[in-house]
């Protein structure tokens, strides 16, 4: 039984004559040529491919990745992946053409031959999920970039035991990096808080072997380039966990693409792998040339972009769709937009309570509280597919404000930003009684967001939060 890393977040787990795919990024970048696996897969992994089903875990596109899902669509394969409240996903993979789709439910398993799959969702509306995978002769862990923690972890380990592998993300992917307030060094993430957030994980689920994972990327493009040095790469990772005395029950193993292990002949990690970190400054400049054709093209494709009203109806309708009520703190708040890169350079006003968006020139773009810098082709992209809320995941953005009143108020939007994304917003009946048919397989969820809110009225940040949950083994 051999489980191969792939990519980033992608593994392979084979049994007999069935193969599981899970989270499929293999080609090409994502997030607007931010994001590029690291290391690069190789030609030959892709083209030995033949799964029988593919799993998704999230809509993220570094796991849930249209280029990449396109290499499958002539095989009739099985695609699988859980049920949400939304079903923006089931329907984008219908739309893609698949017509072979299984949804399971919340700690629903399923076999495909004698791999079975268990799926376990957590992150209000976001849905993130963690999946088991266990064969006659072991069993696995992906919680990659799923939260998972308190009574919902309690509930996996109690019904599968312990596990020989525990694969999980640690490192950032988030945009607060990219937060600023004037005059001010407040730093908006805590880089040690992968670390320590990895570790107590592993120290809580206790599994044979601990994975780093889904954090095995690096930014290409060069408005992000700079971004490498926050990533917590898994050499790193495992050195700061050493000298922090090593996890308690676990052996971390480090797997980059290409390495795999299996019962009869153990691990066989390609040590080629190693030299992509041993002078990473110097690989990434290489990488980035390697594709430098590929990102003159966009480059070129960004300097063309135009914003036009389209766009800009379609952005104040995702705005409208935002019922008041949840928008009364933003009462006479304005934000501005600039976006930059293409024919020119545009600036608008953004007032979300009233729907509006209007154009501005450059100084009184300055003089606003809140300025959201924003590439043109992102803004375009993000706004046409209703992902506004996913273009933070890139790092092109560039968030600036005021005061610490004007960051409230702009994650506030951004918070119900993401709803309109994932389709909470505009509430519909169907959309509640999906939520609450959800929740009654998941109510241990509900018991660990209590606990978090207890612990944000106590004035913590959401990764000590997280991090004092997983302490609770």
């Amino acid at each position: 039984m051999p489980l191969k890393i792939l990519s980033h977040a992608s593994i392979q787990v084979d049994y007999l004559n069935e193969s599981l795919l899970v989270d499929p990024w293999l080609i090409g970048s994502c997030y607007w040529k931010s994001w590029w696996n690291y290391p690069p897969v190789e030609k030959n992994i892709i083209n030995n491919l033949k799964p029988t089903a593919i799993y998704i875990t999230h809509i993220h596109w570094d796991h849930w990745h249209g280029p990449t899902l396109k290499m499958f669509l002539d095989s009739n394969i099985q695609i699988i992946t859980h049920k949400e409240p939304n079903e923006r996903s089931i329907r984008d993979l219908k739309e893609f053409g698949f017509k072979n789709i299984k949804i399971l439910k919340h700690g629903e398993s399923f076999s495909i031959g004698e791999i079975k799959i268990t799926p376990y969702q957590f992150g209000l509306f976001l849905n993130d999920s963690a999946l088991v995978i266990e064969t006659p002769e072991t069993n696995i862990l992906n919680a990659n970039d799923c939260k998972i923690a308190g009574s919902s972890l309690n509930q996996i380990k109690k019904k599968h035991g312990r596990f020989d592998f525990a694969l999980r993300s640690h490192s950032s992917a988030n945009d607060r990096i990219c937060y600023e307030i004037e005059n001010s060094e407040k730093i908006f993430d805590d880089s040690k808080h992968y670390t320590r957030a990895f570790k107590l994980f592993m120290d809580n689920v206790k599994p044979k072997y601990a994975i780093p994972f889904a954090s095995n990327h690096c930014h290409l493009h060069k408005d992000v380039f700079s971004f490498n040095n926050i990533i917590n790469d898994p050499y790193k990772l495992k050195c700061d966990i050493d000298d922090i005395g090593g996890l308690e029950n676990s052996e971390i193993k480090v797997m980059m693409s290409g390495d795999k292990w299996s019962l009869d002949e153990g691990f066989f990690i390609n040590l080629s792998n190693k030299k992509y970190f041993d002078n990473k400054p110097v690989k990434l400049l290489e990488y980035q040339k390697n594709q430098l054709k590929n990102l003159e093209s966009y480059y070129e494709l960004e300097s063309k972009t135009k914003i036009n009203n389209r766009t800009l109806n379609a952005f104040s309708k995702q705005l409208e769709s935002i019922p008041k009520f949840f928008k009364r703190n933003l009462k006479k708040w304005r934000f501005g937009l600039h976006l930059f890169g293409g024919k020119k350079d545009y600036y608008y006003e953004v007032e979300p309570y009233l729907n509006l968006v209007r154009e501005i020139n450059d100084s009184d773009f300055h003089a606003m509280k809140a300025k959201i810098f924003m590439p043109a082709i992102v803004f375009n992209s993000a706004v046409n597919q209703n992902m506004f809320h996913h273009s933070g995941i890139s790092k092109r953005n560039k968030y600036v404000f005021k005061d610490q009143y004007n960051l409230n108020k702009w994650n506030n939007l951004n918070d119900l930003l993401s709803k309109v994304e994932l389709e909470v917003f505009p509430i519909s009946i169907k959309y509640i009684y999906r939520l609450f048919l959800n929740y009654t397989l998941r109510w241990r969820e509900v018991i660990v967001y209590f606990q978090a809110y207890v612990l944000t009225r106590k004035g913590l940040e959401n990764y000590d939060i997280e991090e004092v949950i997983l302490s609770k083994k």
